[in-house]
């Protein structure tokens, strides 16, 4: 009988919902309001071409960690 506890979404499962939520959501539309963002740009070292490379890379490292810490967390002996 499966335990009722291993059903359960946990802390990875919000983990990758809200990395699911940065990388579907956020970042997309980011990258949609950089042409507003022109002064904030202008503060940080980034041009639009900086921008538009670094802030997809965000959800990528942040997915791949997770899905290391998942596959680590999941191993069976």
């Amino acid at each position: 009988m499966p335990d009722p506890e291993s059903r359960e979404f946990g802390v990875r499962g919000w983990g990758l919902v809200a990395a699911l939520v940065v990388a579907l959501v956020v970042i997309p539309w980011t990258i949609i309001g950089i042409p507003q963002a022109q002064g904030l740009l202008e503060a940080l070292p980034l041009g639009y071409r900086d921008a538009y490379l670094v802030l997809p890379f965000v959800p990528a490292v942040f997915l791949g960690a997770l899905g290391v810490w998942t596959a680590l967390a999941n191993r069976r002996p």
